[in-house]
């Protein structure tokens, strides 16, 4: 069994680097995969104001997805963080347990909405407002993720360390809407291309971190992998 990790919107980076280490020192085989280094991406920034570089990316997120490759001759584990928790949705019949931290839901389609999620298990934050993309996603599948946690107090990005930042966050119009095959495809981190599809709003947003849900979460997962994958 491989446990295979994730990033979001920033890259590799601690809240990664922290969920690798924990379920390396338990004695497991962990890979974090980067799906924007291939792309010379470095982050992402959902912005649109002056003191902040607009996204203007022209390769699209299925493009980037599907950049990753996974095993086949051995079971996975997935743990997924903001937008790799939307790769984990995307992918998640190729893995035995599917974990996804606050995943940020770009785009629906129907196949989307068709698979089986009783794999996935879905952590969130109560104050992180991302989370009403996913549950518009999640309303309309046919069999969602049978576990979704809504974590007291908790904003977007609890799991990474030393974080407390505020930024109005660019939201495209696209919550709840089945696309087709096609047009999922073309979906990309590039404002201008997004903005002027489906228009946007800005929204305050805040990521803060939380040591103890973090602490508390990894356990949570580390004791179902143990009991899922029995060692000798």
């Amino acid at each position: 069994m491989k446990i295979i990790i994730t990033h979001g919107s920033g890259g590799p980076g601690t809240a990664e680097w922290n969920a690798s280490l924990f379920f390396e020192e338990m004695g497991y085989d962990v890979e974090v995969k980067d799906y924007f280094v291939n792309f010379d991406i470095r982050s992402l920034r959902w912005c649109d104001t002056p003191e902040h570089k607009q996204d203007n990316f022209n390769i699209t997120y299925k493009e980037m997805f599907d950049s990753i490759e996974l095993p086949e001759d051995e079971d996975l584990v997935h743990i997924g963080f903001s937008l790799g928790g939307f790769y984990g949705l995307y992918n998640a019949e190729k893995f035995k347990k599917n974990y996804l931290f606050y995943p940020g839901v770009q785009g629906i389609t129907q196949e989307l909405l068709e698979k089986d999620y009783s794999n996935t298990s879905v952590i969130f934050g109560s104050k992180d407002k991302g989370q009403d993309k996913y549950n518009a996603f999640k309303e309309q599948c046919k069999t969602p993720p049978l576990v979704h946690y809504s974590l007291h107090d908790a904003h977007h990005a609890f799991m990474v360390s030393n974080i407390d930042m505020e930024f109005p966050m660019a939201r495209y119009n696209t919550i709840g809407k089945i696309m087709d095959e096609q047009e999922f495809a073309e979906l990309k981190p590039n404002h201008k291309f997004m903005s002027e599809r489906y228009g946007y709003s800005n929204e305050k947003t805040i990521l803060r971190s939380n040591r103890d849900y973090r602490n508390q979460y990894l356990q949570i997962i580390g004791e179902e992998i143990s009991e899922a994958f029995p060692r000798i």
